[in-house]
């Protein structure tokens, strides 16, 4: 009788969970915040901040045409840090898979609408509405540009306080 019960109960727990857990939305739901940053790192932070949250990333790179613009990269973390002086002009959080030669994880933070960089793009026009511009390869909201690959699935979102024309 109680093996029996020990079994129903447990039958139902895992039930019980994967009813609750099955969720279309994002991990981390309020982590990513357009026009403002990410829970570890807001735009304008400086880069001994960001160092001081994130560590030291995979690599930095600099901008050929702007010397004064530096890219921190750490895919392991789904992020790469864009840097103009020392401060932190645009976030760019990555969907998993392997990007210019560099294997990416997914950014683990979604929108307060559930939104993430593993979202595709009807649900994001589902929660977020009509975009303010539709481009071929990408789909602009205040503080979030969502850039797509060539079939047109979700690569990344970048983050910045850039205005849209």
């Amino acid at each position: 009788m109680i093996k029996n019960l020990c079994f129903v109960s447990l039958v139902l727990i895992l039930l019980f969970s994967a009813c609750t857990t099955a969720t279309p939305d994002g991990p981390n739901m309020g982590n990513l915040i357009p026009g403002v940053g990410i829970k570890e790192v807001q735009l304008f932070d400086t880069k001994s901040d960001v160092e001081k949250k994130l560590g030291k990333p995979k690599s930095y790179t600099t901008n050929p045409f702007n010397k004064s613009n530096t890219i921190a990269q750490y895919p392991e973390k789904g992020l790469e840090i864009s840097y103009l002086d020392d401060a932190v002009g645009s976030i760019v959080l990555y969907s998993s898979g392997r990007k210019d030669g560099i294997d990416w994880l997914a950014y683990e933070g979604s929108t307060n609408e559930g939104i993430w960089p593993q979202s595709n793009l009807k649900t994001i026009k589902s929660k977020l509405g009509q975009p303010l511009k539709e481009l071929p390869q990408a789909v602009i909201y205040p503080g979030l540009w969502i850039r797509l690959d060539k079939d047109g699935q979700v690569e990344s979102f970048s983050i910045s306080i850039e205005k849209v024309n």
